[in-house]
């Protein structure tokens, strides 16, 4: 895949599962609220991701502008739906770069957070990076709602998938994010990144290197569809895989007014359901497994982004 060529992955565009067939090459925005470049909107040493990621030096995040999926509770909200005016466009050239400065600056691994509607670019400056003396892991960080044909442009290229598994419930993730096949495609897409990357692999320092952190964000009173997520995760994958159950959801009604969230997500996570789905977690003998602490919800993990 040559960087000077990729404006045809984006004419009749179907690199993600919406399939919406709008010329992006053209500079038309598609379902994802974006043209053919990538936007980075931040790019940083994060802190706050898990453990295995995060190390002590930070991972170096790459947040990109647009979304493919548009969850109506979604906590990176300022960036997710379309260009904000502040981002930078970057060609796979300038990606290289960024990764590349990235590790100068010590980062354990390049974290690509939203990245999945710039896939082709993503490929071509992985590669080139590599070919530049990229030597730390580089996770690629989804809402799961993934094309598998695009997943595939990836491959050799990605040591780390850091999918969401957000609902099974058709009704559920039609309702929050348009999506009522959005189980069926995660499942697909798990699946390829699984073939991927194999087992976790941990090294002697407590970093990941390769394999799948798959995060379930718990959603307020929907315990018993999140243990149907956790009952397809630990059935299907084991402790092949990492499993991160988050507390953080927070409404964030306040700060968008003209978001219309359904009465359910008009409140913070009840603390006894997470408990009660940590303990589940338990039960399924699942012991690559992040749980968080009492109230991880608020504003505190989110990065301030340029908007």
């Amino acid at each position: 895949m040559h960087a000077d060529n990729l404006s045809s992955y984006y004419e009749n565009c179907i690199i993600c599962p919406r399939r919406c067939g709008v010329d992006r090459s053209s500079g038309a925005s598609g379902y994802c609220g974006m043209g053919a470049e990538p936007v980075v909107n931040l790019s940083m040493l994060h802190f706050g991701e898990e453990p295995v990621i995060t190390g002590t030096r930070g991972s170096g995040t790459v947040f990109f502008e647009g979304c493919s999926l548009k969850c109506i509770f979604c906590q990176n909200y300022d960036i997710s739906r379309g260009p904000t005016g502040c981002g930078k466009v970057y060609d796979a050239d300038g990606l290289a770069s960024l990764y590349l400065s990235l590790q100068d600056q010590g980062a354990h691994n390049i974290n690509l957070v939203t990245a999945g509607h710039f896939i082709p670019h993503v490929a071509a400056s992985v590669a080139k990076a590599r070919a530049e003396g990229l030597s730390i892991p580089v996770a690629y960080n989804s809402g799961g709602y993934e094309s598998v044909e695009s997943l595939k442009m990836l491959d050799g290229l990605i040591d780390i998938y850091m999918p969401d598994m957000k609902f099974v419930s058709s009704s559920l993730s039609g309702k929050l994010c348009g999506a009522r096949d959005y189980f069926e495609v995660c499942c697909k897409a798990l699946d390829e990144m699984y073939r991927q990357t194999g087992p976790a692999v941990i090294d002697d320092n407590g970093l990941m290197k390769r394999g799948i952190i798959v995060r379930h964000l718990m959603l307020p009173g929907q315990l018993f569809d999140t243990k149907k997520v956790l009952d397809y995760l630990c059935g299907r994958y084991g402790n092949n895989i990492y499993i991160s159950l988050m507390n953080q959801y927070t409404p964030f009604e306040y700060k968008y007014p003209d978001m219309k969230l359904p009465d359910f997500l008009q409140r913070k996570l009840p603390q006894g359901h997470y408990e009660a789905a940590a303990e589940y977690l338990a039960l399924l003998d699942q012991t690559n497994a992040f749980v968080q602490g009492e109230d991880a919800s608020g504003d505190e993990l989110l990065p301030e982004f340029k908007s």
